[in-house]
This record gives C-alpha cells, structure tokens and sequence, in this order.
C-alpha cells in the first residue's frame, strides 16, 4: 500500500477514536508530541530524526494513537532514509510502536536514481516522566532484502535517546 494512502488511513482511522471514546468517563484526549532522537544503528552508524505523535484515545493508564518517523541511518559512504507510521501506546514510563514504512537510498550519477523497500518497524522506548530526563530506546526495521537490489544488507537495529517534549493539547474534554 503507498504510503499516502496508508497516511490517509490512519488519520481517519485516529478521527474515529472520537466516537468510541465519548462512551468513556475522561473523553476524548487529541494531543501532539514531536520528539527528535539521536542514536546508533549497528553495522551501520549513526541515526539521527524525528517523530510526531499523534494521540486520539486515553485510557486512565495508557495513551493510544499513531506516530509518524523520518529518520536516518548514514551506512558507510551513504545515508538511507525512513518513513514510517506507527501505532502508537505508551503511559508516563513505556512508548511502544509497532508500523509499516519504507526505506529509500539514492544511488547513481549525481544520486539520480532511487531504490524504495517496505518493510515492518518496531520501537520500544522507556524512561522517567520528567522532561529534562532522557529517554532510551531500541528500534528494528525489517525489510523485503528481495527488493533490496545493493550487496549491503544493513541490520537497521538502532539504541537512540531523545528528550520527551510536553504534549501539545489539541482537544481536551477532560473534567478538570
């Protein structure tokens, strides 16, 4: 599935949350977390980029929603790019994502010519509930190495921190 349909999809699948959480006590909760992480892939090297969390439904304990990565991975004389969107839960010390995405690498005379392979991602992160605290993780990406058409076939097994930022709230019908 392209990846702007699949786009397309989440979103509207994360709206409906609305209407299945009206039947809780607490409502709904839409808010937004940017994060950038910083890490290193191994047998490749550093991996550095961004996430956008997206969170539609709350429960007393977790939050559920989708996330949006780009991130990076720079392998010897080369840089491979992701995209990838998740699902997303996570309470106030766990964030677990698990989605589909693609991995791209330009190649050729002036980098002209591109290769794209889907693959599955998973990220596991924890940490404190504190801002100025870090938070750790691992993540793996696991492609079609079919469709992958170079003779490096990169782990893409990545530890990274980041700094979790304050959520963005975007509806709240919370009781205060």
């Amino acid at each position: 599935m392209p990846l702007k349909k699949l786009f397309i999809l989440s979103f509207l699948f994360l709206l409906s949350f609305e209407n299945y959480a009206q039947d809780l006590q607490n409502g709904p909760n839409v808010y937004i977390s940017p994060r950038i992480n910083i890490g290193y892939t191994f047998g490749a090297g550093l991996t550095y980029g961004y996430d956008v969390v997206v969170g539609g439904y709350s429960t007393e304990n977790f939050n559920f929603g989708l996330a949006f990565s780009h991130y990076f991975v720079n392998v010897p004389k080369d840089i491979h790019r992701f995209k990838v969107i998740s699902l997303v839960i996570e309470n106030s010390m766990i964030n677990a994502k698990i989605g589909a995405g693609m991995v791209s690498r330009k190649w050729g005379l002036r980098n002209v010519n591109k290769t794209k392979v889907s693959g599955i991602s998973i990220d596991i992160s924890a940490g404190v509930d504190e801002y100025h605290a870090p938070w750790v993780g691992v993540k793996s990406f696991i492609q079609n190495r079919k469709r992958w058409t170079f003779f490096d076939y990169p782990s893409y097994i990545s530890v990274y921190t980041y700094f979790k930022t304050p959520e963005i709230e975007i509806y709240d019908q919370r009781e205060p």
